[in-house]
């Protein structure tokens, strides 16, 4: 006689009159296996808490206690392994780890640590300067990693500010996400940190266009120039000259059209180089 096969097997057993259940534990397996791959496993180490795990991969503090089923968020044992869903990757940014006190404000913590307000804010993405819990962990940037020198070695003249404005153009009112300076035809143009030139050449708004990625999350454009002397991919140290200034693309005259970007969205680059100088 022969060896019964497998759906005979199932026949015997009388499996095919709970399909529906047997369907709903396929489609929820496959749905907790996709949950778990997209996402990271951290393991957990002495001083380490949820909102300081969460602010390390950049999600929410929630998402990682109902990953985990974390019922005191207080008590995290060392060693021990959890997912963080939809993790991003770490960030690498030079500076130190400072674990906030109780009574703790963030200027406070910028006076003793000599840096700012601001750039705290930055470097945590902190949704509010005013609060601060006891035992997060926040990054004092350091003050080296994060100071840019000025694109161009003639003193800088500001001829249109970053944000909102008339373009000079359309007429129409639009976000300028960087600042123009006034710079003669053939003007040097610096990198203003160690990086990786990311981008090279042409567009048709900024015209020949020079992008420049650096540590920290940070990016630098230099736009409308006449000529480029770097290619993508090569690494940069800062003060290498990038490019002359120029006329090109959208533009009313000879100028330098200058960005700063932080996890590509632009910030004011007042904040980091010094005008007039």
């Amino acid at each position: 006689m022969c060896q019964p096969d497998l759906f005979s097997r199932i026949l015997n057993l009388r499996l095919w009159r709970h399909w529906p259940y047997l369907v709903c534990a396929a489609i929820l397996f496959l749905i907790v296996g996709q949950v778990h791959s997209s996402g990271a496993w951290y393991r957990v180490r002495s001083g380490d808490t949820i909102s300081h795990i969460a602010q390390k991969y950049r999600v929410s503090q929630e998402s990682i206690i109902n990953a985990n089923r974390i019922r005191n968020d207080r008590r995290l044992y060392i060693d021990k392994k959890i997912f963080i869903p939809n993790a991003n990757p770490i960030l690498k940014t030079d500076g130190l780890w400072y674990q906030v006190r109780r009574g703790d404000t963030v200027s406070e913590i910028a006076v003793s640590h000599k840096t700012t307000v601001g750039k705290l804010v930055l470097a945590n993405n902190l949704q509010s300067a005013d609060h601060l819990p006891a035992g997060q962990k926040i990054l004092i940037p350091d003050q080296s990693s994060i100071h840019f020198r000025n694109p161009m070695k003639i003193p800088l003249v500001m001829t249109s500010k970053y944000g909102y404005r008339n373009h000079p153009i359309s007429r129409m009112r639009k976000f300028h996400h960087g600042i123009d300076f006034r710079a003669r035809k053939g003007t040097r143009t610096y990198a203003c940190r160690d990086g990786k030139v990311v981008r090279a050449g042409w567009d048709p708004g900024y015209g020949n266009i020079v992008v420049v990625e650096h540590s920290g999350g940070y990016k630098t454009a230099y736009g409308h120039l006449s000529i480029i002397y770097v290619k993508v991919g090569q690494k940069v140290k800062k003060g290498h000259v990038l490019a002359l200034t120029g006329n090109s693309g959208y533009s009313t005259g000879p100028h330098l059209h200058f960005e700063i970007r932080r996890y590509n969205k632009s910030v004011d680059p007042r904040r980091y180089i010094k005008l007039g100088s």
